[in-house]
């Protein structure tokens, strides 16, 4: 067992959600890299490259769009993204998820939904919407466990959900949120170079 692996095993570093930046390009990359081809087909709708996901990963970082990454003993496994969609009244953004196939089935996908529907409603955003394939069951399941409108046609079904409210409270926990996500991401950094000091027992 190699060092790097023999940390995951043993689970020191809790999985946080955070908000993803240009650094994490590769690491967002990884994650992409790592779904299989259902769960490819699930996110992109279709066959996609291991270079078009290298591509998807550096635009979307160096973009607009706002990406929240579930990361786990320093890996990234599941990913939210909020894309705004320019020229929409009211404003609109569309979003997607992915979650690996190990790490499914933890409740990720929801945590990563609200995120991003806090997000959406920080940044002005009043609609947002999920498109999927129509035999993609836990992205819909998803999508209603938030009261998501669905509307199908043919092999396509989208998701409609309203934003909360942007009360002063909820704005405020948006900062709070963001301002943790700069911290969490700074102890994440020095918890594995911390434990990448210790020695591999299994060595």
């Amino acid at each position: 067992m190699t060092r790097s692996s023999n940390i995951a095993a043993r689970g020191l570093v809790p999985g946080l959600i955070r908000r993803l930046g240009p650094n994490d390009t590769e690491g967002l990359a990884g994650h992409l890299l790592r779904l299989d081809a259902d769960a490819r087909a699930a996110r992109f709708g279709g066959l996609v490259s291991d270079i078009a996901l290298r591509d998807h990963a550096l635009l979307a970082l160096a973009g607009g769009a706002v990406v929240l990454g579930y990361v786990s003993d320093g890996v990234l496994r599941g990913v939210g993204e909020l894309h705004a969609i320019e020229g929409t009244r009211p404003m609109t953004g569309e979003a997607a998820f992915s979650v690996e196939a190990g790490f499914q089935g933890r409740g990720i996908g929801s945590k990563l939904m609200r995120r991003v529907l806090s997000a959406a409603t920080a940044r002005g955003i009043r609609r947002v919407v999920v498109v999927c394939q129509s035999s993609n069951r836990m992205m819909r399941r998803l999508a209603g466990h938030f009261d998501a409108h669905l509307e199908i046609v043919g092999t396509e079904t989208t998701g409609h959900l309203t934003t909360p409210a942007a009360t002063p409270l909820r704005l405020l926990r948006v900062a709070v949120s963001d301002g943790f996500d700069l911290a969490a991401e700074n102890v994440e950094r020095q918890a594995r170079l911390f434990l990448s000091t210790l020695p591999d027992r299994a060595a």
